[in-house]
């Protein structure tokens, strides 16, 4: 070791000790989990978390007023049935009273006088 430089040497001796010291650490924490012993009836507490409200107002010297659009309801109601117009009678005439038409004569027939002939201007007797 002596050929080494002073501060491998130092480097190595450290090292070596904190390999050496890490099985006694691990013993040291075992044997505090096994030696715990009996230990007396200790009350346990339980935590219960308790939420108070308060409400508090906070008085301005002004008023604050804040703009906002506020829907109107407004009622729609279904479309109705409309009826179609339908054909009115009128008031009907009130009947009168008609003369039934009596038999005429049929007229009588009168004999027939045969037609004289004319002479036509272009024939010459």
């Amino acid at each position: 070791m002596e050929e080494l430089s002073r501060q491998t040497r130092i480097r190595y001796l450290l090292t070596l000790l904190i390999l050496i010291t890490i099985p006694c650490y691990l013993l040291g924490f075992i044997m505090l989990r096994l030696d715990q012993g009996p230990q007396p009836n200790r009350a346990t507490s339980t935590n219960t978390a308790t939420v108070t409200l308060t409400a508090t107002i906070t008085l301005t010297p002004y008023l604050t007023r804040t703009a906002s659009i506020t829907p109107t309801a407004t009622a729609t109601y279904p479309p109705t049935d409309t009826p179609e117009p339908t054909a009115t009678p009128l008031p009907s005439a009130t009947p009168t009273e008609t003369e039934i038409p009596t038999e005429t004569p049929l007229p009588t027939r009168e004999t027939e006088v045969p037609p004289t002939e004319e002479p036509t201007p272009n024939s010459i007797p």
